[in-house]
């Protein structure tokens, strides 16, 4: 989908085009790790009801993508190297344990401690609010 990138209006980021090529690339690269950051961050944020601090995130991750997407424009794309594709799976599985992290978080707040499973084990814990559900 094209878009109108509204990052290319300001001088400071049309300046970012008389960047090397090496140089927009290196600086594109940490620019979308930023993304992913700022993305796992707004879900962690948003999970735990701090809405302010996700809109934040949230805004870091979109103008990281504006900038990086400004930095790459008229330079070939390359396929990604593998460090940046263990780098996207290390956050995805960062993301991933936070998730599971506040799955354990809720379910311990939300049961008495009697009924807390002896591990902190994420299927113990989804196994014991299942049981707790009511059938349908």
């Amino acid at each position: 989908m094209r878009y109108l990138n509204p990052v290319l209006g300001l001088p400071a980021a049309r300046r970012l085009l008389a960047l090397s090529v090496p140089e927009r690339r290196a600086v594109a690269a940490v620019l979308m790790d930023l993304r992913l950051e700022a993305n796992v961050l707004a879900e962690a944020s948003w999970r735990r009801k701090k809405g302010p601090m996700a809109a934040y995130h949230r805004a870091v991750s979109t103008y990281a993508r504006h900038l990086a997407h400004v930095l790459r424009r008229g330079v070939a794309l390359e396929p990604p190297d593998a460090a940046s594709s263990v780098q996207a799976l290390l956050m995805d599985l960062h993301a991933a344990r936070t998730q599971v992290d506040l799955l354990i978080s809720a379910a311990r707040a939300a049961l008495p401690p009697d009924q807390h499973p002896t591990r902190d084990d994420a299927k113990l814990w989804a196994k014991r609010l299942r049981s707790l559900a009511p059938s349908a």
